[in-house]
């Protein structure tokens, strides 16, 4: 994958979780994406999935797992997100 094709990836994740974050949170994520801010972007919707415990799915799990390691970044939180069945 491509520094494009992994910046668009990173872009879409605030979306995919918009029904599940705070609005605050939605909002610095989305400023973040348009920054391009994706290491501290993926640090904080990490950090608010976490805090909040909210489920993901298997799907996203493999997204937040393939951005991160694309980004060289730390991977091993996604693993600590409750499963969503």
């Amino acid at each position: 994958m491509d520094e494009a094709e992994l910046a668009a990836r990173t872009a879409r994740l605030p979306d995919t979780f918009a029904d599940r974050l705070p609005r605050d949170a939605l909002r610095a994520l989305r400023i973040m994406a348009d920054g391009g801010e994706w290491g501290e972007m993926l640090d904080l919707l990490l950090a608010v999935l976490s805090q909040a415990g909210t489920a993901v799915t298997a799907a996203e799990r493999t997204e937040l797992r393939q951005v991160l390691t694309g980004w060289r970044l730390p991977a091993a939180e996604v693993d600590d997100l409750p499963a969503q069945l």
